[in-house]
C-alpha cells in the first residue's frame, strides 16, 4: 500500500490533554556532567534556531 493511502486510513480524533502531567511524563532529567544544566536544557541550547536567554542559574526563557 502506498504511504499516502496508508496515512489516509489512519483514524483522526480530537486532541485530549486531560490527565497530562508534564513532570510525571518528562521529569527526571539528569545532569550527567554536573554543570548545573540538565539534559533538556543542554539540548535546548545546542539545537536552538534562536538561542533562549539565560535568566539566572539554569533558567532558560524564550528561544526557538
Amino acid at each position: 500500500m502506498p504511504l499516502a493511502a496508508a496515512v489516509a486510513r489512519l483514524p483522526v480524533a480530537a486532541e485530549d490533554r486531560t490527565g497530562f502531567d508534564r513532570e510525571q511524563s518528562f521529569g527526571g532529567w539528569i545532569n550527567a556532567d554536573r554543570d548545573g544544566w540538565n539534559t533538556r536544557m543542554e539540548v535546548r541550547l545546542a539545537e536552538a534556531v534562536e538561542a533562549p536567554a539565560v535568566t539566572g542559574r539554569c533558567i532558560l526563557a524564550g528561544g526557538r
